[in-house]
């Protein structure tokens, strides 16, 4: 439960505040330019190199283990919601600004729901690097199952630290199960919307096609 409240409360903070800076990158050249090196620094810099800072600052506890796990496992949900809005039809949005619709209602009622998919992707990785954080936060007081695997590491215990990660790998696959049936709900409702939205091509009438038919062969 320690790593899960730890894993959870992450996510959400990543996502709050990833998915907006996504959005805003998406829509403005400038702010993608200066935040592609940025998520390129945080992707590619070692976890433990967060720890360090924040350790420091905030020290030892689950404090600094939720800021440099925010900060490892944001990334994903700016860049894939970038990628969701990106892929949005430009005729599908220039249909939206013809019929009336105001940049905030575009955002919400047409590339939001369009790119939905791309941004459940961003959740689930989200969800999945915040949890890989969860032995290395251990480093700097978090509690969870990340203190077994340390414990058994540094007492060369296998038996310890396999019931760690064993831990972790089922907490992993019941997220990841959890986070991909929403995408697939999220997914169906979609595809319901484009049906529903879709021309109604009904089959003729036997009866008039019959008329027509005989009508045509009788003035034949």
């Amino acid at each position: 439960m320690l790593t899960l409240s730890l894993v959870l409360a992450s996510a959400v903070t990543a996502l709050v505040i990833g998915i907006p800076i996504g959005i805003i990158a998406a829509k403005s050249r400038r702010v993608e330019t200066v935040a592609m090196p940025v998520l390129d620094t945080m992707q590619t810099m070692p976890a433990f190199v967060y720890l360090v800072p924040v350790a420091l600052v905030f020290s030892l506890g689950e404090t600094p283990a939720l800021i440099a796990t925010v900060v490892f496992a944001a990334p994903p949900a700016v860049r894939l919601t970038m990628l969701g809005i990106h892929q949005v039809p430009t005729e599908t949005v220039e249909a939206a600004h013809a019929f009336g619709s105001t940049p905030w209602q575009t955002l919400m009622k047409v590339e939001l729901p369009l790119s939905v998919r791309s941004i459940m992707a961003g959740v689930n990785q989200v969800i999945m690097l915040s949890l890989s954080m969860v032995v290395i936060a251990a480093l700097v007081g978090a509690s969870g199952l990340g203190e077994p695997v340390l414990v058994g590491l540094g007492n060369l215990d296998v038996g310890a630290a396999l019931v760690g990660g064993l831990g972790i790998v089922i907490l992993a696959i019941i997220l990841d199960r959890i986070t991909r049936g929403f995408e697939r709900k999220d997914r169906m409702g979609i595809s319901k919307i484009r049906a529903s939205k879709r021309p109604n091509t009904a089959t003729p009438d036997p009866g008039v096609a019959g008329g027509s038919t005989s009508g045509g062969s009788s003035g034949g």
